[in-house]
């Protein structure tokens, strides 16, 4: 016989059991969200934008049977790529807009704004860093536990070793960053960083309780330099031995580099299939900047046939590799031609996640999930690329022009190709690769020869993967409801491995500039007075239209005006010397109360 108290326990545990099922659908309704950032890999290093270099087919399987994003713009440096990222903020209105956070300089992303990770966990997600910070830590409330992140395996600073994990700010300041949380990881020497990082994401996805939503952050330290004066390209020599063919050594250490990266997305890809997450996953690829070409910073990415490298305003230091993928999707298998900044993924993710964006307050990006999930219309009509008071440099782009003023580091303004030959470190630097009459006829010969049969040296491997990948896709239940559901006008970009031979049909992504003009070089000069580009017609900025559309130069530098009106001072700082690994056993860690 139930007595009244036992009827309320009774009552109280159904509402229980009633509101545990709610929650427990709700989560099994929020996507898991695996938001995967490359560092500084260039616009030409993916095989989805036509190159056929360095084959990339986990990451173009990705990109052809999703979203690629042909008109996708970050930050040209790491720092305030990765504050817009977390932010949904434009540098500029969090201090972040000038350089990057270098060894003991006692600054980071004010504590004051709220972050992606905070901003999931208020939605019920489970949220993970793996790999590069890079936002402060000069005190332990700027690091990632900090902020919104359960866990987190990697370092704080810019860039270090791949295999030490020691992290040089200058001869004087050098040291271990690499820890699991709190705690640093001494022992890890000698284990490369990609597959330490993948190994990491592959457990949280593998251990992940499917009853709340996973956010898995994951900014791979591939495929940027290592320290300034030690090894700069590291990769591990089962890699190297693959890409014999690139004859330039720095070129080759770069493919490989960046092959362990795809294979790592490949594993993850896998992991997150196997478990039974990648039904209800969205997967986002980018990088953070454009890439270091030819030579910058003792790189050799590239960003062919864009204009410039990374930390300028030119296209190639700004024009991202992006792509979304995922089963969710009502439309896939297309490319994007609407307009994408960085700011954008945080109100994107948010709206995906189940949330409200327009209870995000004080946001510069905007939400974009719809025009994503059907290729509906274009949310942006502008965006500032920045507006930098240190450097004396801004860019904006409006519809279909875009504005340069000031420095834009006029010495790395050219259009750089690969490097394929042993010397072309030494060659391309000073010329430009349009420029033929530069280049002997032999080495013509041998540099197209090269460009000819870099498809005939792509392992089985890779040709034997995107037939396991395709094959999958069109077999998956998980894929069935969402095939390309394309208008009359959209073109699929689905690809299949062909079975004979080493090479697969697809669609690649390239951009057309059409014929180089002889003032090229030199018709712009921001320094002097602004430059005007069409980007539409001419993505490789050849031909500056500033004196022939005097009024768009004026409607456009009026728009900066405006941004810069909004605009916060850098938070950049001194250097303070209390940071130096010296006085701290040999590591960085936060060193200020």
């Amino acid at each position: 016989m139930y007595t009244v108290n036992s009827f309320k326990r009774y009552l109280l545990l159904v509402v229980f059991l009633i509101t545990s099922c709610i929650a427990l659908s709700l989560a099994s309704q929020q996507p898991n969200i695996i938001l995967i950032v490359a560092d500084d890999l260039g616009y030409n290093d993916v095989s989805f934008h036509g190159s056929n270099q360095i084959p990339t087919p986990n990451i173009d399987f990705l990109g052809y049977t999703g979203i690629i994003l042909n008109n996708y713009y970050v930050s040209p440096i790491c720092t305030p790529t990765r504050s817009a990222l977390m932010t949904g903020r434009h540098p500029i209105h969090t201090g972040m807009q000038s350089g990057v956070i270098v060894g003991t300089q006692p600054y980071g992303l004010p504590l004051n704004e709220t972050i992606l990770p905070q901003y999931l966990n208020q939605l019920g997600y489970s949220s993970h860093i793996v790999g590069k910070w890079h936002l402060g830590m000069f005190k332990w409330e700027y690091t990632p536990l900090y902020r919104g992140f359960k866990s987190h395996i990697g370092y704080y600073q810019g860039c270090e070793d791949y295999y030490t994990h020691t992290y040089e700010a200058n001869l004087q300041q050098w040291g271990l960053d690499f820890r699991q949380d709190k705690d640093l990881l001494w022992n890890y020497t000698g284990k490369y960083s990609t597959d330490i990082f993948k190994d990491e994401a592959l457990r949280i996805i593998n251990e992940h309780n499917k009853s709340q939503p996973l956010f898995l952050y994951l900014p791979f330290q591939s495929v940027h330099s290592g320290n300034g004066d030690s090894t700069h390209l590291q990769a591990p020599k089962r890699y190297i031995d693959k890409f014999q063919y690139i004859e330039n050594g720095q070129r080759r250490i770069y493919a490989a580099m960046l092959s362990a990266l795809d294979d790592a997305v490949g594993e993850i890809y896998d992991a997150l299939k196997n478990s039974g997450l990648l039904d209800n996953s969205i997967i986002v690829f980018s990088t953070d900047n454009g890439g270091p070409a030819n030579g910058f910073d003792f790189n050799a990415a590239n960003n062919y046939p864009l204009r410039g490298v990374k930390a300028t305003l030119w296209e190639g230091g700004m024009r991202g590799v992006g792509l979304v993928h995922s089963p969710l999707l009502q439309k896939q298998g297309y490319v994007s031609e609407q307009m994408f900044h960085v700011c954008d993924w945080l109100p994107t993710f948010y709206k995906a996640a189940g949330g409200d964006p327009s209870n995000l307050k004080n946001l510069d990006g905007f939400n974009s999930w719809e025009m994503l999930n059907t290729n509906g219309n274009p949310i942006r009509s502008k965006m500032l690329h920045n507006i930098d008071p240190l450097d004396k440099s801004a860019a904006i782009r409006v519809g279909d022009y875009k504005l340069l003023v000031g420095n834009v580091m006029s010495g790395w303004d050219g259009w750089y190709p690969p490097y394929q030959l042993y010397d072309d470190q030494k060659f391309l630097h000073y010329t430009s690769y349009t420029d033929k009459t530069f280049q002997s006829s032999g080495m013509l010969m041998l540099r197209d020869k090269l460009q000819k049969q870099y498809s005939e040296f792509w392992p089985k491997q890779v040709t034997s993967r995107l037939e396991e990948l395709y094959t999958f896709y069109q077999k998956s239940d998980i894929y069935s409801k969402f095939r390309p559901n394309l208008g009359k006008n959209e073109t699929s970009l689905l690809f299949s491995p062909q079975k004979s031979g080493n090479t697969f049909s697809g669609t690649p992504v390239t951009l057309n500039c059409g014929p180089k003009p002889s003032n090229a070089s030199d018709n712009c000069k921001p320094n002097v007075t602004p430059c005007l580009y069409h980007i539409p017609s001419d993505p490789c900025e050849y031909n500056n239209l500033a004196f022939s559309k005097p009024d768009i130069v004026t409607e456009l530098l009026n728009e900066l005006k405006a941004y810069s009106d909004t605009m916060v001072p850098p938070g950049n700082k001194p250097y303070d010397d209390a940071g130096n690994p010296t006085r701290h056993g040999g590591a960085w860690i936060p060193w200020q109360q």
